[in-house]
């Protein structure tokens, strides 16, 4: 199936455009902030958490990352009054990491303090491995100034233990961390790239931020592993009182196994729903489709019946 999937992931570009947003529109709020405003409003609604992301990454000038940085300010004014605590959350890459580093701090800086004041937090992802040390700078200098910031951790990367017990070092119980199992397909020098491992590493590195006491975002879909955690959290004695009061969460993609939500939401733990939008959202989905062939046999084979 390796040759089939290479092939189906090559046609992809020749898929119109809008035949893409008939599969996207499930995982993407929209293009526009008001599209991902009333999907905040709808998962609320539902009883979940919300966390706004603005599409993009990449970006090569100064001028693109300050325009990106002003949409994730507008996107705070929009929130006020709709979601109390729904945070939002940026690539490196997308606030100017390629293009100057001391841009990108400063830009993740502003956001930080205008999330602060309107009592949000601001999530700092990360990306692919080339780019991962210049990012834990730019979050380790932002961290000592706003305590409203937090980090990702990808658990498929061998240096992943290490950058936490530095990380967990420096900030201790404060360190807020959303770890994940990672998207970008690294190579088997610097990686895991078989299922089990990466759980395995997932748990593991889970087990170190719970035992700190560290704030721990668990953003996964499997559920076997969900249960994992879930169980490490009662461990610690996490499980209790307010849901907004707790030490971690459970976070999901907007679209993707919505029973899942439902399953961790009616066993009493906090889910919060990731909600990405921006004029990004086709290159997003593309990437998100290439990485995903089965998804992709759909729209291919829908794009066939058309022609």
């Amino acid at each position: 199936m390796g040759l089939i999937d290479a092939l189906i992931r090559g046609s992809m570009p020749l898929v119109p455009r809008g035949l893409i947003w008939l599969v996207a529109r499930r995982y993407v709020a929209g293009a526009t902030l008001a599209e991902a405003l009333a999907r905040v409003a709808a998962v609320r609604d539902q009883g979940y958490g919300a966390i706004i992301d603005v599409l993009g990454e990449g970006i090569d000038d100064r001028a693109g990352a300050e325009a990106a940085a002003r949409e994730y300010h507008l996107a705070l004014a929009g929130l006020e009054g709709l979601d109390p605590d729904c945070p939002v959350s940026a690539k490196p890459t997308h606030l100017g990491l390629t293009v100057d580093e001391e841009l990108c701090a400063d830009l993740l800086s502003q956001l930080c303090e205008a999330a602060a004041t309107a009592g949000r937090r601001v999530r700092f992802e990360m990306e692919d491995a080339p780019t991962i040390d210049a990012s834990l700078r730019v979050f380790e200098r932002v961290r000592g100034q706003h305590e409203n910031v937090g980090c990702v951790i990808q658990a498929r990367l061998f240096r992943s233990a290490d950058d936490i017990k530095r990380l967990l070092s420096v900030f201790g119980a404060g360190l807020d961390v959303r770890l994940v199992k990672g998207i970008y397909l690294e190579p088997a020098e610097i990686a895991w790239t078989e299922p089990q491992p990466i759980s395995d590493s997932y748990h593991s590195l889970a087990r170190t931020l719970v035992q700190a006491g560290a704030r721990v975002a668990l953003a996964t879909h499997d559920h076997v592993l969900a249960d994992a955690c879930a169980e490490l959290a009662r461990a610690a004695g996490w499980c209790e009182g307010p849901l907004a009061e707790r030490r971690y969460e459970f976070q999901l993609l907007m679209g993707v196994q919505p029973r899942e939500a439902a399953r961790l939401q009616a066993l009493g733990h906090p889910v919060r729903i990731y909600v990405p939008y921006g004029q990004d959202w086709h290159a997003y989905s593309m990437r998100r489709l290439q990485r995903n062939p089965e998804i992709a046999r759909h729209v291919l084979r829908a794009f066939l019946r058309l022609g």
